[in-house]
């Protein structure tokens, strides 16, 4: 298993783990609940999303997709303040 990525918050794990189930690429989400009980244990456990070794270029390819398709943060703005 390799790790394709880190997460903050496991909201985010869990869509991009939907976005890959549905291409066909069998993925887990893993310590999805552990930064909660991180912050009362002192620790930091980052939530992975992880695919199997043969599966993660190509798990890299559809996440690096999404992220060219979505729009970017400053164009988002520029459009909306002409309103």
């Amino acid at each position: 298993m390799k790790v394709v990525k880190y997460y903050a918050n496991d909201i985010e794990a869990v869509m991009d783990r939907s976005l890959l189930e549905a291409e066909g690429v069998q993925c887990r989400v893993l310590n999805e609940n552990m930064p909660y009980a991180g912050y009362y244990a002192g620790g930091n456990f980052d939530i992975q999303l992880v695919v199997a070794d043969e599966d993660y270029d190509l798990a890299c390819a559809i996440l690096a997709a999404k992220v060219a398709e979505e729009p970017q943060q400053a164009d988002t703005d520029a459009s909306t303040a002409d309103r």
